[in-house]
């Protein structure tokens, strides 16, 4: 009886995580030494790493062997490993990387090691049973392994999602800088970067299309800009912006734009920022993609129109238009002209 109470210990404590285990935990349920290297013998339990070993019917996967080795060397899930786990926009499970303490390194084959002096000012959290890093610790390792223009689209995910803020990254970064730490620098730069923005892009999307005008010759758009009228009062916010020449951009996502309250409030946007005298661009995804030439072209002659007549003229308001009339074309050249008196 005592022996199937402990077994069925250990098997839930195997269920817990991933069909791992050590020897320690499984002495902890109530397992003898001779009872251990049975199972291990018998091949129901197979060896994975140092003191850790996996169920033979649990078939062996990445998220098992990055548990298997949190588990060797008292580790933590960390950088791109841990990116997956927080599902942070980019990033998917496809190799097995931790941090573990200094002067613990012992190769696992197909694990990257990283060792850090600093694992004490990390939280630690578990994500689908696995030791993790936290959040924003995870930003700090993270600049550390992937390029700036990864980091960035990463950074624009979490801001986006409000799981973290500028000053939570701030404060990480505060903490875990000092002469050497890799990452830091990068970190910076990118969070020293968005202090001049006044939101974060709503997408990658947006940032993606001011990197590519800005890498063509064009000055950088402003990202997620408030469009006011002549009276201060607000209009729209656009996705990318010129206001200088009162140029919009605004990017058309499938996924927010093709139901129909989106198609009429789009249409009603767009027709605001007309009438509060802007010009506005639209582009999908498909376009961005197999034309970005043609997007860069097509925003530089819209510049350059817009150079040339700086302000558009007055459009005349309702109570100026003559009763019975429509003034297009001509007729309203020549009302503008007259500002509707008669000759």
């Amino acid at each position: 009886m005592l022996l199937n109470m402990t077994e069925n210990q250990v098997l839930e404590r195997m269920r817990e995580q991933h069909g791992v285990i050590t020897h320690a935990q499984a002495l902890d349920e109530g397992m003898t030494y001779p009872q251990v290297k049975q199972r291990l013998s018998s091949g129901l339990w197979v060896h994975v790493a140092r003191g850790v070993y996996r169920h033979s019917v649990v078939p062996e996967t990445l998220i098992s062997r990055l548990m298997a080795a949190c588990a060797a060397h008292d580790g933590l899930a960390s950088h791109r490993s841990a990116a997956a786990l927080h599902r942070i926009d980019g990033f998917e499970l496809d190799r097995v990387e931790i941090v573990m303490p200094v002067g613990r390194t012992r190769e696992i084959k197909g694990v990257k090691l990283h060792e850090s002096s600093q694992m004490g000012l990390t939280k630690q959290v578990d994500i689908d049973g696995v030791p993790t890093t936290c959040l924003a610790r995870t930003f700090v390792d993270l600049a550390a392994v992937v390029s700036r223009k990864r980091l960035d689209y990463a950074i624009d995910s979490v801001l986006r999602d409000r799981r973290l803020r500028l000053i939570d990254l701030e404060r990480v970064l505060a903490a875990h800088s000092r002469r050497g730490r890799d990452g830091c620098g990068k970190l910076r730069a990118a969070l020293e970067e968005r202090c001049g923005e006044d939101r974060v892009p709503l997408s990658a999307w947006s940032r993606m299309v001011a990197t590519l005008l800005a890498g063509s010759g064009l000055p950088r758009p402003v990202l997620e800009h408030r469009v006011d009228d002549a009276q201060g009062t607000f209009v729209a916010q656009v996705d990318l912006a010129y206001p200088s020449h009162c140029l919009a951009i605004e990017l058309d996502s499938k996924r927010w734009h093709m139901d129909h309250a989106s198609f009429e409030t789009d249409r009603e946007r767009r027709n605001r920022l007309i009438q509060a005298g802007w010009q506005v661009l639209n582009f999908t995804w498909d376009y961005y993609k197999s034309s970005p030439e043609g997007l860069c072209d097509l925003v530089r002659e819209t510049l350059a129109a817009t150079r040339s007549n700086p302000s558009p003229a007055p459009r005349p308001r309702p109570s100026e238009i003559p009763v019975g009339k429509d003034p297009t074309g001509p007729q309203l050249q020549e009302f503008r002209r007259t500002g509707g008196r008669s000759q």
